[in-house]
């Protein structure tokens, strides 16, 4: 007897026309200690025919002589109509060599002469021919895998369509696994997930919904930890297997008998290669139609798809992430190019406003030499003629005459100097004018001493006054116009006028402050425009537009100018002056 320790579980169909043959062939069979067999019995090659068509032994010991067909006819018909061939070993009377030639043509695994036949050779023919049956079944069923894996390798290199490639998986899986319905669910948060691609053998539901949602009472955290470490889910029986209420209902919904859970698990590489794995879904077997032991062999398949189901998962969440980053940049891009266009219109209107510009400055320029030769030269003609009336006559006008001539010279005089202002504010920042380091009691010392107040006038400031980076001849003029407007307007010849000087950090604030007539609050928004005067008649000597040059000249500079004033209490004028970087 075989020396084999392992029992081999198989179904054996001996045809054989005599009972005492049979009776011998079960016997050896039922008592070898490595066999463990369920074995039936026919006389004829036509029931065994029958008998194979209703449930498919494994193996077929079989005469070759049989009343009506003979052992190689049976085998004729035996490969046409069934689906998955038996092994068979053909037992014989006699020995011939073309008899066995044909058997194993027909796919006879074993030929063996009666009389030969000792019962631990019959018994270890048999485990042979079973063991070497289970290991081509086995090879075969590794090529499959190999071929559906490959497959799915294959769907994946050549597309990045998560649908498809799932689809495909599922598919694969259940011809592999000869099973009722594959499905792959994608988990949201917690265990809900939704159906995102299943097969499913007809003549069974397809799933209702494609939303799973999850109500278990155990701790989603508890289960979704159980499939990070890897662990599978392999219920033969859900009616004997002990489970909640909750799985227990949630697979008869799917009509399941046996089911079998892998975990889907994917890393994100995105942010590291070494990161953790994350719970992506699940990939679910089930057999409807009877409870099924899974295997090995089977439980490695799944882990084999559900890692190239991994792979999948993250080549296409990294297209998504490459999608999005293109989107992005193509957005910024379509920005930056509307940006560009706007840039360009912009520099268009620049231009335009440029050149519109040099030509107002033109024309600007033609009025200041107007106004310089062609306005003074009149002027500067009735000055002289009422010079020479004056002269010429002597004391021979008479009083009311003479004072119509001295009217006339001040008339001129005015003139004169409002044509000097206007010429000042029109060249207001079209100068170029080096900076040069200032100090400001200088410079006021000579704006005083230009302006020469009366003899009893005050103009005070500190002695130590600072030096510093700035358009001299600007800041002069603006000093000018506002001491000599605090000294001009003034209702005393003892007035008094005070410069203070204050460091802002950014900026220093010049402030003119008088004890003059002061100014109604009223008009605190008229005086710095052009012409504005508040006082008229003939003896006021103002051209009504320093203030608005010295507004021009501070603004220009990025500074400001107000004024605080109230009537019989003097007035304020201040200003800032940025400092130079």
């Amino acid at each position: 007897m075989s020396t084999c320790t392992e029992r081999t579980e198989c179904k054996i169909l001996i045809v054989e026309d005599s009972q005492d043959n049979r009776e011998i062939y079960r016997e050896c069979l039922v008592s070898a200690q490595n066999l463990d067999c369920q074995i039936r019995e026919c006389e004829s090659a036509e029931e065994a025919l029958e008998m194979c068509i209703k449930d498919c032994p494994d193996l077929i010991l079989l005469d070759y002589i049989l009343p009506k067909l003979d052992g190689l006819q049976f085998l004729r018909q035996a490969i046409d109509r069934l689906e998955t061939m038996p092994a068979v070993i053909m037992v014989t009377g006699k020995g011939s060599e073309m008899i066995a030639v044909e058997a194993m043509k027909h796919g006879v695994r074993d030929y063996v002469v009666k009389g030969r036949l000792t019962p631990e050779q019959l018994v270890n023919i048999v485990v042979n021919t079973l063991n070497d049956r289970q290991l081509k079944a086995r090879i075969d069923a590794q090529l499959q895998q190999q071929e559906v894996v490959a497959r799915i390798a294959l769907k994946i290199s050549q597309s990045l369509e998560l649908s498809s490639i799932l689809q495909a998986a599922v598919e694969g899986t259940r011809e592999l696994l000869g099973c009722d319905r594959t499905l792959v669910c994608h988990l949201g948060s917690g265990l809900n997930g939704t159906i995102v691609a299943e097969s499913v053998l007809s003549g069974w539901s397809v799933a209702e919904c494609d939303r799973l949602e999850s109500n278990d009472p155990v701790d989603p955290a508890d289960r979704i930890e159980h499939y990070l470490q890897g662990h599978k889910t392999a219920i033969s029986d859900i009616e004997s297997a002990d489970l909640t209420d909750y799985d227990l209902h949630r697979y008869r919904q799917f009509q399941a008998k046996a089911v079998l859970t892998v975990p889907i698990l994917v890393r994100d590489t995105s942010t590291s290669p070494l990161s953790e794995s994350r719970l992506w879904g699940l990939l679910i077997a089930h057999h409807c139609q009877t409870v099924h032991h899974w295997n090995t062999d089977e439980l490695d398949l799944l882990d084999r798809l559900s890692l190239q189901m991994s792979i999948a998962i993250q080549q296409a969440e990294l297209v998504t992430d490459l999608k999005a980053i293109l989107a992005t940049q193509q957005a910024i891009e379509h920005q930056l190019r509307e940006r560009v266009l706007e840039i360009e219109q912009a520099n268009l209107q620049l231009s335009a406003t440029s050149h519109l510009l040099a030509d107002r400055n033109q024309e600007l320029n033609d009025f200041s030499h107007i106004v310089s030769h062609d306005l003074q030269a009149p002027l500067r003609g009735i000055s002289n003629l009422a010079q020479w009336l004056g002269e010429d006559l002597g004391g021979k006008l008479p009083a009311k005459n003479q004072q119509q001539l001295d009217l006339i010279k001040d008339r001129v005089v005015q003139m004169t100097a409002l044509i000097d202002g206007l010429l000042r504010y029109a060249r207001i920042g079209r100068e170029t004018i080096d900076s040069l380091p200032t100090n400001i009691g200088q410079l006021l010392a000579e704006v005083v001493d230009i302006l020469a107040p009366p003899p009893n006038f005050q103009v005070l400031f500190a002695a130590d006054l600072p030096t510093i980076e700035t358009q001299a001849l600007l800041l002069k003029q603006v000093f000018t116009n506002l001491i000599g407007n605090a000294i001009k307007y003034h209702d005393r010849p003892n007035g008094r006028v005070e410069v203070l000087v204050t460091d802002l950090g950014s900026v220093w604030q010049f402030t003119i402050v008088d004890d003059g007539p002061g100014i109604d609050p009223e008009h605190h928004h008229k005086i710095f425009g052009m012409f504005k005067r508040l006082v008229s008649g003939d003896n006021t000597k103002g051209t009504g537009i320093g203030l608005a040059i010295v507004q021009k000249i501070v603004e220009a500079q990025g500074g400001s100018v107000w004024v605080e004033s109230k009537l019989g209490k003097g007035s304020a004028f201040s200003f800032t002056w940025p400092k130079l970087a």
